[in-house]
């Protein structure tokens, strides 16, 4: 259906929506890797990883095979070990 001139009207403010350039799209996220230390889990002879919590504090992280939790504080003074042993 064709528009008429005279069933338009031009509203200072408001832009025509066909004369506007299609929505951009989203900017891609950064491709950041998710961070994580491996760990040997004594208990069961099992490896696993452990990823940060929420708020950077701390590692965290569970045992695959019998589910005990394990955790490792984030702080200054840290190490540059990738492999940690569970106790």
């Amino acid at each position: 259906m064709s528009e008429r001139p005279r069933d338009r009207v031009d509203i200072e403010g408001v832009a025509d929506p066909a004369a506007s350039e299609p929505p951009s799209k989203p900017k891609p996220v950064a491709d950041e890797p998710r961070r994580f230390i491996s760990v040997h889990h004594t208990c069961c002879n099992t490896y696993g990883r452990m990823y940060p919590d929420a708020g950077r504090t701390k590692f965290v992280g569970r045992c695959p095979k019998c589910g005990a939790r394990v955790e490792a504080t984030i702080g200054p003074g840290g190490t540059n070990r990738r492999l940690f042993d569970t106790q």
